[in-house]
């Protein structure tokens, strides 16, 4: 089944919501409460990860809930609308701490727990469902690929340009104060995000919306196990498909790796680096020229190597992206902080960075869609929902590590807040490089080691598909004996 321009470009703008969410907690949300807030690292780390562990029974069991629900509206469309207002709403809140709560340890931790939790349930009610319903738009291997890349690409563009634009607009200097200790642009950032998210999400149901039929049809294919046990036992049973197992573990790793980058991403960019916020917000341009690059050039490398080849490429690519970049400046090789050579290093090692992780998200999440029809086959359940819950709790989960890991690090390497740009210590600046440098490197070395081992390929799928064409004529014509 072929996808129109139009209804991809619908259903990819649904990707935003998530983009914004990983937007504001890779670029704000920790040097907001540590260095603006003075709320402790550790604490910071911890409650994002505690709400990390709530993603854990939610994201399965909402996925699970998708895939058996049936109304007149479908599996995927009432949940999508059920989680985006109180989304939106959550972004809102989290910028917006109460003065009873500010300047306080606990009572801060205690609202940025609830905060967290708000909008990573809220994202899971909307983002899984989205992303699952992709996967039953199409059966067609190449088709796949390329509603996974408008989804990939559209997300990368919304999470790069709005807090690129807010950069720019919200948080310039004040008065000789670097925006990016003022309180108040927080607030007004938070209200951005509502409003992307808001319109985002209304699209992506809007422009989905006549795909309902074609999502009942494939739902009704699906046999599942009766109760809430069955369930479970349904949830457990994806384990048990190998390449699935083997997604599940690449995930785990590039998600300890995107945790890690995320979490002390504005704390390198300021501190590690020294970019001023318009160096910062310039780096915009990098990734969309990585998208501009990406995005049209996916169905060229699709149709000549297979989905596995692809991302065996990206991780390797990653690997070696990170190789020559902060160790070189921990080696004092690089050109000195403040010059334009640097900054034009930093330009280029985001836009390959870019590049990498959209052809790595693309070739996975396609790769995923496969595997649904491969399972089955096997099984004679249809989950994309479970599938990408457990996928999507795979990558949150150790994101939410990377918390634990970069919260704690800005206590241990003694950057406290309220420290100026260019001000912070040699001693805390190396800790920060080993940890965003030589420890993600080897990291990244387990999801290229996965990648070589995921067993996809055209040939293995048109059979796949062809034994379930099969098997539903044998069903049809044995209902019609009966």
């Amino acid at each position: 089944m072929r996808i129109g321009f139009g209804s991809k470009l619908a259903y990819g703008v649904g990707s935003m919501p998530y983009a914004a969410k990983d937007a504001a907690f890779g670029t704000f949300v920790l040097f907001y409460y540590t260095q603006v807030l003075e709320l402790s690292g550790s604490l910071t780390g911890l409650a994002i990860f505690l709400s990390v562990l709530w993603d854990a029974v939610s994201d399965p069991l909402v996925g699970s809930w998708s895939d058996r629900l049936r109304s007149r509206w479908g599996r995927r469309h009432p949940a999508m609308i059920l989680g985006l207002l109180p989304l939106a709403l959550s972004f809102v809140l989290l910028f917006a701490p109460p003065e009873t709560v500010r300047g306080t340890q606990v009572p801060l931790f205690g609202w940025l727990l609830v905060c967290v939790l708000m909008m990573r349930t809220f994202l899971t009610v909307f983002y899984i469902p989205q992303n699952a319903m992709g996967a039953e738009l199409t059966d067609d291997y190449h088709e796949r690929s390329s509603i996974v890349n408008f989804r990939t690409n559209l997300g990368w563009m919304g999470g790069v340009i709005l807090p690129a634009i807010c950069l720019a607009l919200l948080f310039g200097e004040v008065g000789g104060v670097d925006g990016r200790m003022i309180d108040a642009n927080y607030f007004t950032y938070g209200w951005a995000s509502f409003g992307v998210v808001m319109v985002a999400g209304a699209i992506c149901i809007a422009g989905s919306w006549r795909f309902i039929p074609r999502l009942k049809q494939v739902a009704e294919r699906s046999v599942e196990s009766p109760g809430f046990l069955g369930m479970v036992r349904d949830t457990v049973a994806t384990l048990r498909n190998l390449n699935f197992r083997r997604i599940f573990i690449f995930e785990i790793a590039v998600g300890g790796v995107s945790g890690i980058l995320g979490a002390l991403q504005m704390i390198t960019w300021t501190y590690f680096w020294e970019l001023s916020v318009t160096q910062i917000s310039f780096l915009a341009v990098a990734s969309l020229t990585a998208v501009a690059v990406t995005f049209p050039g996916m169905r060229f490398l699709s149709q000549r190597w297979e989905k596995q080849t692809l991302l065996k490429f990206a991780v390797a690519g990653l690997v070696f992206n990170s190789l020559w970049f902060v160790p070189g400046r921990l080696l004092d090789v690089l050109p000195d902080n403040g010059t334009v050579m640097l900054y034009a290093l930093v330009w280029i090692q985001t836009l390959f960075n870019t590049g990498l992780t959209i052809l790595r998200t693309v070739n996975l999440h396609s790769i995923m869609a496969d595997i649904a029809d491969e399972h089955e086959l096997d099984t004679g359940r249809r989950q994309e929902g479970v599938f990408f819950a457990a996928s999507t709790f795979a990558l949150k989960f150790v994101m939410g590590f990377g918390y634990m890991i970069g919260g704690p690090l800005l206590d241990i390497v003694g950057l406290s807040g309220g420290v100026a740009p260019g001000e912070a210590s040699a001693s805390a600046l190396f800790g920060i490089g080993l940890v965003i440098g030589p420890a993600v490197v080897l990291l990244l070395l387990i999801p290229w080691w996965m990648a070589a081992r995921i067993d996809v390929s055209r040939e293995k799928l048109d059979a796949v598909q062809s034994s379930l064409q099969d098997q539903g004529r044998l069903e049809g014509e044995g209902a019609s004996a009966g």
